[in-house]
């Protein structure tokens, strides 16, 4: 109990210290070079630039976006050998737009799948519609059209999606692994890098996160098979659909293990979900609970080079898929059902926080070095030395001017300034980078 209430504490101390930064995720991510993220799907769609409460808080929180269903096979290509795109490329227009990047997910799944796939299926067992010659034609084809079109604008992809069965670790008997044979999963990885070789390809699953798991540890293992085959992949997708207490530590010496043989882990879908009866008995400690849940997974990707994504599954209770999928809990988002942020976003925000401080370029104090000179009209910049770069950023770490210059000095048109505090950003012509807030 005591371990609560100084949780409590510390919760609402944080509250009052970074109100100022209320909805400002993305400001400290981009700071400590680490995306948060959040999926999205209708209500996004519906709300965008609208500047509802919804839109506002994923344009100001986020600096990665991952479309909850909309890249999915059965989105991307609901008839053979036709592709949508729509809905996806307004994901990424928009998240673009915004300054934000986006996820893909997710390219080979045995869910989700178009009803011209499962016909290859009766009642789960393959029926010989599709040969392997046939279905990896198929595949390939879906990858690498996804790929091309989005060629260069989506950085990560969710190449394969859980690939392992829940019982032994062993692979899952899907349309895939029964028509294609095991070697599907190399031959996925390689036709996304040809398309795409620039793109980061990770192999995402759920329960995988802890070392000791049978899950877990088949996944690495089966990864490691293939670094060893030279295997196209950047790492392991970490889902994080937790129940509490989450065992960090474990996760700690799994992420370790994966730095170890050269690769990356994501946190892809995360969600730490309340139990309904706990939450109504003591709404208070369970928020608390949570909350210290959401900081030690925050605090294992600032702790771990390898580790820089972090992605929610959503961002509010109210749209969340947990109620609907894992009876008798809820509440498992940073947002509750009325878009107001629960203890778990302050705890994340004070972690990010803290870990600004220690890579944040010091503010330049002394005004002989870099001058700013304002107006109603007109903002002017003046340095010492030669500029090579400029630019304003708000404090949600969005870029809202930028120029590359070679000179002394530069004006910047005051038009997208609203009244507030900005950071200015300037890369001297030696390489250094000087900040100064106005």
């Amino acid at each position: 109990m005591k371990k609560n209430i100084f949780l409590l504490a510390f919760v609402f101390s944080s509250l009052f210290s970074f109100g100022q930064w209320t909805q400002s995720l993305s400001y400290y991510a981009n700071k400590c070079k680490i995306k948060i993220g959040s999926a999205v799907g209708g209500p996004y769609f519906t709300n965008y630039d609208t500047r509802t409460t919804f839109d506002m808080i994923v344009k100001n929180n986020f600096n990665m976006l991952v479309a909850e269903n909309d890249m999915k096979y059965n989105a991307m290509e609901p008839t053979k050998g036709s592709f949508f795109f729509t809905t996806a490329d307004k994901l990424v227009t928009n998240a673009y737009n915004d300054g934000m990047t986006v996820r893909g997910h997710t390219l080979c799944w045995h869910s989700q799948l178009p009803s011209w796939v499962n016909a290859g299926l009766t009642n789960g067992i393959a029926n010989g519609v599709f040969t392997r010659a046939t279905l990896m034609a198929v595949l390939k084809n879906h990858i690498t059209t996804i790929m091309t079109h989005y060629k260069g604008l989506v950085p990560q992809w969710d190449v394969l999606n859980e690939p392992f069965s829940d019982s032994n670790g062993a692979l899952r008997n899907s349309i895939w692994q029964q028509v294609i044979g095991n070697d599907y999963i190399d031959s996925v990885f390689v036709w996304a890098h040809r398309a795409d070789p620039a793109a980061k390809l990770y192999l995402n699953d759920y329960s995988v996160e802890r070392m000791g798991s049978t899950k877990g540890d088949a996944m690495f293992n089966y990864i490691k098979g293939m670094v060893d085959r030279n295997i196209p992949i950047t790492g392991a997708g970490f889902q994080c659909h937790f129940g509490m207490p989450v065992d960090s530590t474990a996760m700690d010496k799994n992420i370790n293990r994966y730095a170890a043989i050269g690769l990356e882990v994501v946190f892809t879908e995360i969600d730490v979900r309340i139990l309904i009866t706990d939450y109504d008995k003591n709404k208070a400690a369970q928020l608390a609970l949570q909350a210290d849940n959401y900081r030690k997974l925050i605090h294992l990707c600032l702790e771990n080079p390898n580790c820089k994504t972090f992605i929610t599954w959503g961002f509010t209770d109210l749209y969340s898929w947990i109620p609907s999928s894992m009876a008798g809990y809820d509440h498992a988002l940073l947002f509750d059902k009325n878009l107001a942020p629960k203890p778990a976003y302050f705890t994340i925000l004070n972690e990010l926080a803290l870990e600004s401080q220690k890579t944040a370029v010091e503010d330049v104090k002394d005004d002989d070095i870099l001058k700013i000179q304002k107006s109603d009209e007109r903002i002017v910049v003046l340095s010492a030395n030669i500029m090579s770069r400029c630019q304003v950023y708000d404090l949600q770490g969005k870029c809202i001017f930028t120029s590359d210059i070679n000179r002394n000095e530069i004006e910047i048109p005051t038009n997208n300034f609203r009244k507030g505090i900005y950071i200015l950003k300037v890369q001297l012509e030696n390489g250094k980078v000087l900040m100064k807030k106005f």
